[in-house]
């Protein structure tokens, strides 16, 4: 009887604010293990909320053997591969006075707004091993900041956002670029004339449409829009796009929840435009007859499943001043109430937006609606997806994706 064990270690130290003031503060610790047994083809599993002792958790899914719920799949095994990515860890006077020169910031410079919700340091440590040689572990810690902006004078009950998050907090390069975000958001332009203008976005409009269609199971089964398609040109030449889990680039942990790693953390799903591959974890990889792409994710303590997958477009274009040649584009920053409709239709009102050119922002735009289709945003009409090198949001290596989209006004 193979034997596997997951643990998941979650700090959280959170500054709840209000009206541009701090509130609360709150602590938590948590832990979350999970253990699973393996015999002749079947799994049983057991979990707890905290640290109940292995020896206990062991024996509970040794009796849920009996439940009779299949797995007869080759456990992952013969590796391991523990990575830690907690150098800058911030204390809670440190996360304290992060937010309190934040606020005094805000208070004093930009009183006609107020902003709340909070500002966290988390500390994450997810452990995987088994009897077959396995054990992975992924250490992380990062600083959050997610502020709600609302104009004092407006009846929205939101007209805006400030963001961050990340692993060494810059309050530097936050200001200097939160400075003219705020001065924008003050700033009321129209919008450029024409029916279809460059749109820009922070990632991909499309990646969550994408991630529901490139999942093995809707593609085996034929609700996928690709169903049938491997091997055939979709998009733009330009386009690949991968499942990429490495943490240098995200919050993430670099192996699934059955304990696979993929060569260099990633997998293409579309390589220059051409479909590729769909995800799978174990299960659908052998019921389908499809290439495993270790993308298994679940709860500590549930068996794994493929739900979705981590996809991140690779950069394809440079200069984004060039790209728009003298144009002005839209940025999109809050679009809610939109989505594509199972044939690749795509319309979204924009609640906020911003006049771009290419390294800023230039000032507020009214609402209005973008249309398009899959097939255009990442076929004809797609620009291309670049290195974000003026926006700051994240230490991490984020990126701008523009197409030419219908605007609605």
């Amino acid at each position: 009887m193979n034997q596997e064990f997951l643990a998941l270690n979650s700090k959280q130290a959170a500054v709840r604010i209000r009206n541009t003031g701090i509130e609360a503060v709150r602590v938590r610790d948590i832990i979350n293990k999970g253990v699973r047994v393996y015999k002749d083809g079947k799994i049983g599993i057991a979990g707890s909320i905290g640290d109940v002792p292995d020896s206990v958790l062991l024996d509970n899914a040794i009796d849920n053997l009996s439940a009779g719920i299949e797995y007869p799949y080759s456990l992952s095994g013969n590796k391991t591969d523990h990575r830690d990515y907690t150098a800058g860890l911030m204390s809670q006077e440190e996360l304290l006075g992060h937010a309190e020169s934040v606020l005094d910031i805000l208070r004093r410079e930009y009183a006609d707004f107020d902003f709340s919700e909070t500002m966290s340091f988390n500390e994450v440590v997810l452990h995987m091993h088994n009897t077959e040689g396995l054990d992975l572990k992924h250490k992380d810690a990062y600083f959050s900041l997610g502020l709600v902006l609302k104009e004092k004078k407006s009846a929205n009950l939101m007209d805006g956002s400030l963001s961050y998050r990340g692993r060494r907090f810059n309050p530097e390069k936050f200001w200097a670029f939160n400075r003219l975000f705020l001065e924008a958001n003050r700033r009321r332009v129209e919008l450029p004339e024409g029916d279809i203008l460059p749109v820009f976005t922070l990632g991909s409009l499309a990646v969550g449409f994408l991630t529901d269609n490139l999942n093995g199971e809707r593609y085996a089964t034929g609700s996928s829009l690709f169903s049938g398609k491997i091997g055939r040109q979709l998009f733009n030449e330009k386009i690949t796009l991968e499942q990429n889990r490495d943490p240098r680039l995200a919050n993430q942990a670099f192996f699934d929840m059955e304990g696979v790693v993929m060569p260099d953390d990633r997998c293409v799903m579309i390589e220059n435009g051409k479909l590729i591959n769909v995800f799978t974890d174990k299960r659908n990889a052998a019921l389908y007859n499809l290439p495993h792409t270790g993308s298994a994710s679940g709860d500590i303590d549930g068996i794994p499943e493929l739900a979705g997958a981590p996809l991140r477009f690779r950069t394809d274009s440079r200069n984004l001043e060039e790209a728009l040649d003298g144009r002005k584009a839209v940025f999109v920053w809050i679009t809610s109430g939109g989505d594509f409709t199972h044939d690749g239709t795509f319309a979204a009102p924009v609640q906020v937006s911003f006049l771009f050119d290419g390294e800023r922002l230039i000032g507020k735009l009214p609402e209005f609606t973008i249309r398009s289709h899959l097939n255009k945003m990442l076929g004809d009409d797609y620009i291309g997806t670049f290195d974000n090198a003026c926006l700051y949001y994240s230490d991490f290596p984020t990126q701008l994706q523009g197409c030419y989209m219908t605007i609605a006004r």
